[in-house]
């Protein structure tokens, strides 16, 4: 009997052991995973999120703190200003409640020259400080509000501003005397093909040798649209003769490029750094004599423009191109 019943015992007492042998891991595997949703709940409860970031710094003019001075931080791509900050007596700036990406600070005041920061990065948990050092200008190198801007303006004049690492260039495109080569510039303005466009070329006279009487001295920088947006460019426009719109290639013209034929300006464009009556019409430095299409004139930023044609060049091709991070009309 004893032996009887320890074989009918044995199978009942092991499959009871196996299946408790069974259920252990399976509770020990649901503790440690309940474990780590808790600590991963715990991480998320205290990461840094993606909103609410900042970007601050401080900005001076020949060492000094300086006050009044606006910052602008704006979405890479984009144009709508995602935060304003205005620096104050220390110098400080903090633009506030921003998301994580990339962006480009601009800076601007009364008495200094605009000064654009691509590529700003903004990353949580990384606090991003941004420091800038403007240099003062005088005069009508002013930077000012865009009512100022405009009412500067003669009649038919329309503002555009170009953003340059080296500062602002405020442009003021004569619609009214020069009705085909304005519209045609601010086609490619609207479009934004100047956006990530770029000063390709400078003359002066390191690297500029004058031809006179036809081909005297000439100190310029060039500028076109973004390469990538070439095949979209627009069809080449009749030449207006500055003998019908009685403008006149002086010092801050801004006027089309072309080729030797008249009727090829496109959308390259340069600014003067001096008088050039050659480029008018009657002047020789075209052979046909039939001048370039003046079209406007910088009302603000020459400083900038001749920091630019100071910058480093291979031949007349400046090296690298002066980018313009974007170009735009002012409201």
């Amino acid at each position: 009997m004893p032996k009887t019943i320890t074989e009918r015992a044995t199978p009942v007492f092991r499959p009871c052991w196996r299946q408790h042998a069974k259920r252990a891991p399976v509770a020990r595997l649901a503790a440690v995973l309940s474990g780590l949703l808790l600590f991963a709940a715990t991480l998320v409860a205290h990461a840094p999120q993606s909103q609410g970031l900042t970007i601050t710094g401080t900005v001076t003019s020949d060492g000094a703190p300086l006050a009044g001075v606006t910052v602008t931080a704006v979405r890479a791509g984009g144009s709508a200003p995602a935060a304003t900050s205005v620096t104050g007596a220390d110098g400080i700036y903090r633009l506030q409640n921003l998301d994580a990406g990339v962006y480009r600070l601009e800076f601007s005041g009364t008495g200094v020259e605009g000064l654009v920061r691509p590529g700003v990065v903004l990353s949580a948990g990384l606090p991003a400080q941004v420091d800038a050092s403007l240099r003062p200008v005088a005069g009508r190198d002013r930077v000012t509000s865009p009512s100022d801007i405009n009412a500067s303006l003669g009649p038919g004049e329309v503002a555009v501003k170009l953003e340059t690492p080296f500062g602002f260039l405020f442009i003021a495109v004569d619609t009214k005397r020069a009705p085909l080569t304005a519209a045609n510039f601010l086609k490619y303005v609207d479009g934004g093909f100047y956006d990530g466009g770029r000063f390709h070329r400078a003359t002066r006279k390191d690297n500029y040798t004058p031809a006179p009487p036809d081909r005297p001295m000439m100190e310029i920088i060039q500028g076109g649209i973004n390469p990538a947006r070439r095949g979209d460019a627009f069809p080449p426009i009749p030449l207006e003769r500055t003998s019908v719109t009685g403008l006149r290639h002086v010092a801050g013209t801004v006027s089309m490029a072309r080729g030797t034929g008249a009727d090829t300006a496109t959308s390259d464009f340069f600014i003067l750094l001096d008088d050039q009556p050659s480029l008018d019409f009657g002047g020789k430095r075209f052979e046909d004599g039939q001048g370039g299409a003046a079209f406007g004139r910088v009302v603000i930023g020459m400083d900038a423009v001749r920091y630019i044609q100071q910058q480093p060049v291979t031949g007349q091709n400046l090296t690298p191109p002066v980018p313009i991070v974007i170009a735009s009309r002012v409201r």
